[in-house]
């Protein structure tokens, strides 16, 4: 009984007292989200650089979250006058928004042909997705793209450099990562039609725009791809998202591209450049 009695009491002391317990580990704060509104035409979903994007954000333990509002050949006047792209702007907050614009309406906006219509129209747009993205603090990226040749390149980098200048936002400048492909990999073609990246230059356009949005160099990791890399021609509508159309957002299957292939990819990365702009553009005069 006296036996009883006394393992009670030790019961009932520890109890009281447990005594020292191992110290957990401080958790880590969750990484940090980003949202991004992209607004263009097959330029931007060849490949589906949105689902690349999000891939590289996973990889790199940074969420990226997209909405993707683009149609095949479609210009920012299209994307602004349906409404689709802005009203996604009033409900919900972004990090940063990517406009890119028809090739031949940016290249229409040189600063002495500023007052023809084509150039007209797409200022109008920039200047409307670039004010409601303010109202929220988000960056705005001017997207840069890419012509038949070098001196059509310039002629856009400078247009884009220009519209930048004038809605405040700053430059990816998708052109210039694809020149720096070619230099990195010598005798490289990363349009081989011609017009559209293939899936290497997608790949670094992605890299490029990681690291324009968030302002963080990526690593080589592996790439876990779950939605369809999509060709150019693909049934893209402009009425929604094409996160949010079936047979475009993915069926659960997941595509690996793995570190041993995003590591050269990473030497051909442009530098950053003061003003937001990745890689080296060509001067161009005005005409």
């Amino acid at each position: 009984m006296r036996t009883h009695h006394f393992v009670s009491l030790l019961l009932f002391l520890l109890a009281l007292n447990p005594g020292p317990t191992q110290a957990q580990a401080p958790t880590a704060p969750p990484a940090r989200a980003y949202r991004v509104l992209l607004v263009g035409n097959d330029m931007t979903y060849t490949n589906n650089l949105p689902a690349l994007l999000r891939a590289v954000g996973t990889a790199q333990g940074t969420p990226i979250i997209t909405e993707t509002f683009a149609a095949p050949g479609g210009t920012l006047s299209d994307r602004l006058d349906d409404g689709h792209a802005s009203a996604a702007l009033g409900q919900n907050r972004y990090d940063a928004i990517v406009l890119q614009e028809q090739g031949g309406k940016l290249a229409a906006c040189m600063a002495k042909a500023q007052r023809n219509a084509p150039c007209t129209a797409s200022l109008r747009a920039y200047r409307a997705f670039a004010n409601l993205a303010r109202t929220q603090n988000a960056k705005v990226l001017v997207f840069s793209s890419w012509g038949p040749d070098r001196r059509w390149n310039a002629r856009l980098g400078y247009s884009a450099r220009n519209v930048a200048e004038q809605v405040g936002g700053s430059i990816f400048n998708a052109a210039g990562a694809l020149d720096s492909f070619r230099k990195a990999q010598p005798g490289s073609n990363p349009l081989p039609d011609g017009q559209h990246p293939n899936i290497q230059a997608s790949l670094l356009l992605a890299l490029t725009l990681y690291r324009d949005i968030t302002g963080n160099v990526p690593t080589a990791r592996d790439l876990q791809i779950t939605a369809p890399l999509l060709p150019f021609n693909a049934a893209v509508a402009a009425d929604r998202p094409i996160e949010a159309q079936p047979g475009l957002a993915g069926d659960g299957k997941v595509t690996v591209v793995p570190a041993a292939l995003i590591a050269p990819l990473l030497q051909a990365l442009p530098k950053a450049r003061p003003d937001g702009a990745s890689g080296d553009e060509e001067e161009d005069e005005e005409e």
